[in-house]
């Protein structure tokens, strides 16, 4: 299957299935926990097996996860980079670190994620058990992989912003299903991640449309999830299964931001006029006043010949005399609201190699360097030069952070390696995780909330 409208094909096709639970109308008024509701869902055969992934693709897109808005704006303005201009203040505690549990944004983006989770689930459930349906022990396989990535990128997330999650692995039918069900820490999900994606990578078969799960898709997921535990050598060996197909390169950054599925590109999912993003609206307008602005500091990085590069190209001062200090982010510039969302681009696993061949327990201060360069001189930066592993670690942290100037990385970054207290002033380590919403407390009593909220 091509480059294609997820959300279009679903509608096009039995639009009677569906993975999207309605959103409560009112915040306070709606306990009942996203994550123990039942999705209205019937797979019975190989054509609603396949509408019910593409409803778990849908989910993945929506605004609140990786449409735009919600979570990844949470983790932008968390990681120090970006400002908030707009008016609806539960944004800007992300800016100061000052969230609470009743945050609208956290419990939106937490419902939204564990919609993702909820459908994956159904989706292993209930393939395993369809026969003489018209599905082929190969189409099995690939809804299986595919499902079983979905629900760990979900489950990732989940972990990594709010460490210690319900780990539910059975779709849900009715509210009660999980009430009492103990959250796991943060550890114990990335293993069930890392079990998820080891399963995947034997069910997942050969496709190549990057806007759905591939193989390697999910060597790069892992490579990710290696780095997050600390398993350098394992790191660095996926991240090399990734750098060495032919398929994938560094491409410029022209190429980047006036294309789409480009060779940079791992798994990128795909908007249209039809299915839009909200990237636009949320971070973009030379008309007005855009709610999520880059700072002053990253403008001036990312426009430094020696630090940003060809990256220049990733912002614009539209300042005037009436507005000052106003910079607009051009990775999500189109107005019609069709830009992709970048999952996993090659970049990425070149700084992954990089900083995993750093602290490997034998260092290859070597090749770290050679991966860093790569991703250096794409952008048209001089190569950096050090023997010293701190120096070498501190220019990848550096280059992580005008690489992925607009994309969800500073933040985790900053907490996994330990540095948010020193780098953005976040003593407080409780505050390095989010607090559970307030919803999910008031609807399982079960439920224990992060300390320091």
């Amino acid at each position: 299957m091509n480059n294609y409208n997820i959300r279009r094909n679903i509608a096009t096709g039995v639009a009677a299935l569906t993975l999207l639970l309605t959103s409560c109308e009112s915040y306070f008024l709606e306990p009942d926990s996203p994550q123990y509701i039942a999705d209205n869902i019937s797979i019975v055969d190989a054509k609603s097996a396949e509408t019910a992934l593409l409803g778990v693709y849908s989910a993945l897109q929506h605004s609140e996860y990786y449409g735009g808005d919600g979570f990844q704006s949470a983790v932008n303005l968390a990681g120090g980079e970006l400002i908030w201009v707009g008016t609806q203040n539960h944004y800007n505690t992300f800016v100061t670190h000052t969230y609470r549990a009743d945050n609208r944004t956290l419990n939106d983006s937490w419902q939204a994620i564990h919609k993702v989770v909820n459908g994956a689930n159904h989706i292993i459930a209930k393939v395993p058990l369809l026969n003489e349906t018209g599905l082929t022990d190969q189409q099995r396989n690939q809804l299986l992989g595919e499902a079983y990535t979905l629900r760990a990128l979900a489950q990732f997330d989940l972990a990594r912003a709010w460490g210690n999650i319900p780990l539910v692995l059975q779709p849900t039918l009715n509210a009660t299903d999980f009430s009492g069900l103990k959250q796991s820490n943060r550890q114990e999900v990335y293993k069930q991640v890392l079990s998820d994606l080891d399963k995947a990578e034997q069910l997942i078969g050969n496709n190549s449309n990057i806007n759905r799960v591939t193989l390697p898709a999910i060597y790069a997921f892992k490579a990710r999830v290696y780095l997050y535990t600390e398993q350098w050598d394992k790191a660095e060996a996926y991240a090399s299964k990734v750098i060495a197909n032919t398929a994938f390169g560094l491409v410029s950054w022209q190429t980047i931001l006036s294309g789409k599925n480009t060779r940079e590109s791992v798994w990128e999912l795909a908007f249209s006029t039809a299915d839009k993003s909200s990237y636009f609206s949320v971070w973009s307008s030379d008309a007005y006043r855009n709610t999520l602005a880059p700072s002053k500091a990253l403008y001036n990085r990312l426009r430094d010949p020696l630090i940003g590069g060809a990256r220049s190209a990733l912002i614009k001062d539209v300042s005037t005399p009436a507005k000052t200090d106003f910079y607009v982010q051009l990775l999500y510039w189109r107005s019609n609201n069709d830009n992709p969302t970048y999952l996993f681009r090659l970049a990425e696993q070149y700084l992954i190699r990089s900083e995993a061949r750093s602290k490997k327990e034998t260092p290859d201060l070597v090749g770290a360097l050679a991966d860093l360069n790569a991703v250096r001189n794409r952008s048209s930066i001089a190569s950096f030069e050090s023997t010293s592993r701190e120096e070498i670690l501190l220019a990848i942290e550096e280059e992580r952070r005008v690489e992925f100037a607009f994309e969800p990385h500073r933040w985790f970054d900053l907490v996994r390696t330990g540095r948010a207290g020193t780098v953005l002033g976040v003593k407080d380590t409780q505050k390095w995780i989010f607090p559970i919403p307030y919803n999910d407390l008031a609807a399982d009593p079960a439920l224990v909330q992060n300390p320091g909220y």
